[in-house]
């Protein structure tokens, strides 16, 4: 299935490209447009240029890792709608623990449990901000 200009779009922040260039190419087989970036810092330069309409992170990342990237989105106002998914084969520590994350998945998930959770975020997302957009 390809990918149209109308599909939401997923960055995918993970240090490792063999694992970035895995779930960007199982994003768009779902349906979605994909883009990758290896650090949260590569991340936030590429959602200045054009905001995603979801965020798939790993959490430990060189420079700024999935959680700082995550508090980074939900403290912005321009980014802060946008479903964060946090993607690792660690447990984030008990201490860490941020309402800012929409989801947890533990690596290796399978491909229909990740285009589930993702598809579905970006179902509920898409919905509730008609529900506000066409209130009066």
């Amino acid at each position: 299935m390809g990918t149209s200009s109308k599909a939401p779009t997923v960055l995918v922040v993970e240090d490792h490209a063999e694992s970035r260039e895995m779930l960007c190419g199982i994003l768009q087989q779902g349906g979605l447009q994909a883009k990758g970036a290896a650090d949260g810092v590569d991340a936030i330069a590429l959602m200045q240029e054009q905001a995603p309409s979801l965020v798939l992170t790993d959490l430990r990342m060189p420079r700024m890792d999935g959680m700082e990237l995550a508090r980074y989105i939900k403290s912005h106002e321009r980014f802060s709608q946008i479903p964060v998914v946090l993607i690792s084969a660690h447990l984030p520590a008990a201490s860490a623990r941020i309402p800012t994350i929409a989801a947890f998945l533990l690596k290796p998930c399978s491909v229909d449990h990740l285009l589930g959770t993702v598809t579905g975020l970006l179902r509920q997302h898409a919905q509730s901000h008609a529900q506000w957009s066409f209130q009066v």
